[in-house]
């Protein structure tokens, strides 16, 4: 296949959005509106719901197909991307057609996390994925979560499919990300980093933005850092990630987006909210921080 320039590439900040719950655990979809709102508001450019933040992997197909509807209906000028993590093909592109059918701008996909994968197994399994369905597609390298790594060769290989228009790297693998910006500038794909301590070197090399946890408490932080690739925001974002994200996300945003007086609520089990005393020295930092 030949590799073009996608006009469905995507850059800019994005938020990992997080779903805020009712107290019986439902989604809360007027808080939904709400923080899609306040997302805009702060300069963001898009969001991905039902993500690792959003607690993807407790939505069922259905939930999420829902969720992404009502946020796509209610996105203003915001981009709306699925997380599709999930390690059934057949599931992977239901939903990657339901997103198509809302108007999702892409879908993001993790490689499937239950069963040990070889490079060969998981290059199979994407393939089948990207060819039943040709909505925009990140594929997500996030090792810490599923396990495996998604090797440069691969993502090359993938990179073939012209509606695989980038990747979004979690590892903190400077090395590996180095790869993939690599990868990406020779076929005109989008790479998103994860791990905000990355923007600037990421951007600073060619990659086109970030889908990020921290936004989800501090906005207007990242998508300023994103448009203004600045030493000293940088400084400030480093900062966030280590006070704010040495606790567990997604709890630790809920606080913060709850002291704020945001839709956060609680989050779903196996996960569990933020002890007292984190909370406490989360909510100092914020108070303090002046973003």
């Amino acid at each position: 296949m030949v590799i073009g320039h996608d006009t469905r590439m995507l850059a800019g900040a994005y938020t990992a959005l997080v779903t805020p719950f009712d107290a019986s655990g439902q989604i809360d979809y007027p808080g939904v509106a709400r923080l899609l709102a306040w997302h805009e508001a702060n300069g963001m450019d898009g969001v991905v719901v039902a993500g690792t933040n959003g607690e993807g992997p407790s939505l069922s197909a259905i939930e999420k197909r829902d969720l992404l509807r009502f946020a796509v209906e209610h996105s203003g000028a915001l981009k709306i991307i699925l997380g599709a993590g999930t390690c059934s093909i057949t599931e992977a592109i239901w939903l990657s057609d339901q997103a198509k059918r809302a108007g999702a701008a892409a879908s993001l996909v993790l490689p499937p996390f239950y069963f040990p994968a070889s490079q060969t197994g998981l290059k199979k399994w994407f393939e089948e994925l990207l060819r039943s369905c040709d909505l925009p597609c990140l594929i997500y390298n996030f090792p810490k979560t599923t396990g495996v790594t998604l090797e440069s060769g691969l993502v090359e290989s993938l990179f073939g499919f012209e509606h695989c228009i980038g990747i979004k790297d979690s590892s903190g693998d400077k090395d590996l990300l180095e790869q993939y910006l690599a990868i990406a500038k020779g076929a005109n794909k989008s790479v998103f980093v994860g791990d905000e301590r990355l923007i600037l070197g990421s951007m600073s090399k060619g990659g086109l933005g970030t889908i990020s946890g921290l936004a989800n408490s501090f906005p207007a932080l990242i998508a300023r850092q994103v448009k203004e690739k600045s030493d000293a925001l940088q400084s400030f974002v480093d900062e966030a990630v280590r006070r704010v994200k040495s606790h567990p996300q997604p709890a630790v945003h809920k606080s913060i987006l709850d002291h704020r007086g945001l839709p956060g609520g609680p989050v779903r089990p196996p996960l569990e909210p933020l002890t007292a005393t984190a909370a406490t020295e989360v909510i100092e930092f914020v108070d303090s921080f002046g973003f």
